[in-house]
């Protein structure tokens, strides 16, 4: 476990580098950033650096005994604290205090990584106010979360905040090709999905999102053949899987923003599904901006009924025979 482990985030790397050199750890962090963007590994990074046995300067050496029991999640002086269910409970926090309180067993500094941290209601919050008030001394607090507004204020203002952003979509195509195996194609594809996280396109059942949007894309081109009462039973019958249904509007959406783009841009590249970019250039010479626009609405329209539980049979009832209206 070292820094070299991390891709990207150069930025947030070198902060803690030179926090390191420096002799400038703060005693609390808070890394926010999309879910599955390199937070955790980044922090774990960035303790294996603070115990590293070896003098590799301002960074883990990933090889040594402390370093390797860090990537294990079995260093004693590196604790993980997770939710316990759906959230991180004042009695985990209470024994994470007490920990903390503790010198380093074996190593320099003993770190607490609490990850999901959004997920401490207000209770573990106040609860872990006063640490972060007068933390103990070898000690270091790296909170990490998606949702930094759902802090109090007073947990934010005592914590060092490091965004992370999005890693570029070509260099997660890059590292989908050489961990996944994946086709250029299909990296790339992945790449746009994953808005950036590693994690989520590592994760991605990639053919199943290619099936997926071949499916819609065939609804899409027979809709203009059918008849009312075959747009009706079709309706009807995507309906029944209001998750699935949820999931087609999502798809329309990313359609038709790829079909905008690429009339205002011409560029392939930029295209999320770069498999429907036949059908996109065959249709760019009867491509209307108004209607592109009003069929996003559509979309967006029907999407936000579904959150208010509107009966999913009306809503695409609804959708498909406005799609099909001139």
């Amino acid at each position: 476990m070292s820094f070299s482990s991390i891709i990207g985030h150069d930025r947030p790397v070198s902060i803690l580098k030179r926090a390191i050199q420096n002799d400038a750890v703060a005693h609390a962090y808070l890394f926010s950033g999309e879910q599955g963007i390199g937070k955790r590994l980044t922090a774990l990074a960035f303790a294996a650096a603070l115990n590293c046995q070896a003098a590799v300067p301002a960074g883990g050496c990933g090889v040594c005994p402390s370093c390797r029991k860090v990537a294990a999640g079995s260093h004693p002086d590196v604790h993980l604290l997770s939710p316990d269910g759906t959230e991180i409970k004042i009695d985990q926090i209470r024994a994470a205090q007490s920990d903390l309180s503790l010198k380093p067993f074996e190593g320099q500094k003993k770190v607490l990584i609490v990850d999901s941290a959004e997920t401490m209601n207000d209770a573990s919050q106040n609860a872990f106010l006063k640490t972060l008030e007068e933390p103990p001394g070898e000690s270091l607090i790296i909170l990490i979360t998606c949702m930094p507004q759902s802090f109090l204020a007073t947990i934010r203002s005592r914590c060092q905040e490091l965004t992370f952003q999005p890693l570029p979509r070509q260099t997660m195509a890059d590292v989908l090709q050489k961990q996944r195996g994946l086709d250029a194609g299909d990296a790339w594809f992945t790449a746009a999905l994953s808005r950036g996280s590693l994690g989520r396109a590592l994760d991605m059942d990639v053919q199943k999102e290619k099936t997926d949007r071949e499916q819609f894309l065939s609804l899409w081109e027979g809709l203009a053949g059918l008849r009312h009462h075959e747009i009706l039973a079709l309706a009807e019958g995507v309906s029944r899987d209001r998750e699935g249904f949820d999931r087609l509007l999502d798809i329309g959406i990313e359609w038709l923003r790829d079909r905008l783009v690429f009339h205002e841009t011409g560029d392939e590249r930029l295209l999320v599904f770069t498999g429907g970019f036949d059908r996109i250039r065959s249709e760019q010479s009867r491509f209307s901006l108004a209607r592109a626009l009003r069929d996003i609405d559509l979309f967006i329209q029907s999407r936000n009924l579904l959150e208010r539980r509107i009966s999913a049979q009306l809503v695409a009832e609804n959708l498909f025979l406005k799609l099909v209206r001139a």
